[in-house]
């Protein structure tokens, strides 16, 4: 009896979504907003999860670091250097979860911001705007995975980049567009460039947005991939699960 309690506490976790930007308004209607993103794929992946959603723009942290058992540092429109005092807390906040070898997950600004506030460098990256479905070359396994398959792709949409990572992380996979595109730290940091929780309709329509900025040759590109490539989202959200399963299950 008490196995089987614990293996059910083990299999309901909460996860802290820090929120660092909102869907455009006019967006919302048709496609939500970012915490809509994430209810939408771990309910798809495990109705076992339970989120709670903190935005920390507005300087709202949960009121004890295990108030939930990880976090996901969402993608935002800013950059991580940007001179913005939220940004500078939720950097003090990324180095308070390291120290204590709390779960922490980060997507596309939040995976650039983790690796600055540990050490790293982040910066606009010669290529420009990186958008669309992308594939990777994968270096290694991320320690909590039994299986890999490496022809997963994941939707991209930004123009600032990793150029050097923290000395403590491990580069898992990159390409030629983004040569640092998912890397860990131990056991409890994982992070990634890519967006699971974009759809790819989302992303055509902020790609359609942004067509006079990254030009038409890269948005015609773009275009093709996100109206006729799939998004691996599902399988990497059970990865996301499985990082924070195999964290809870070792503390």
């Amino acid at each position: 009896m008490l196995y089987k309690l614990t293996f059910l506490l083990m299999d309901k976790l909460t996860i802290g979504i820090l929120l660092t930007d909102h869907v455009l308004d006019d967006l919302k209607p048709k496609h939500g907003d970012q915490d809509d993103f994430y209810s939408k794929i771990f309910g798809e992946a495990d109705t076992n999860i339970k989120l709670k959603i903190y935005d920390v723009t507005l300087n709202n942290y949960p009121a004890d670091i295990n108030e939930c058992d990880g976090y996901i540092i969402t993608g935002s429109k800013l950059s991580v250097y940007d001179d913005e005092k939220w940004i500078r807390d939720l950097e003090h906040y990324i180095r308070r979860l390291n120290e204590h070898k709390k779960s922490l997950l980060g997507v596309c600004f939040g995976h650039q911001l983790i690796a600055k506030a540990l050490g790293g460098e982040v910066c606009k990256a010669e290529i420009g705007w990186v958008t669309g479905l992308q594939s990777y070359t994968f270096n290694n396994n991320f320690p909590w995975l039994r299986d890999l398959d490496q022809d997963v792709k994941l939707i991209h949409s930004h123009q600032d980049q990793i150029t050097k990572l923290p000395d403590q992380a491990t580069l898992v996979a990159s390409n030629k567009n983004v040569p640092i595109a998912m890397y860990f730290i131990d056991n409890h940091i994982m992070s990634i460039q890519g967006h699971p929780e974009f759809t790819n309709e989302y992303a055509y329509d902020v790609v359609c947005k942004r067509r006079d900025i990254i030009g038409e040759e890269l948005f015609q590109r773009t275009k093709e991939s996100l109206l006729n490539e799939t998004s691996s989202y599902l399988e990497v959200t059970n990865w996301w699960i499985e990082f924070f399963r195999y964290q809870f299950k070792t503390q």
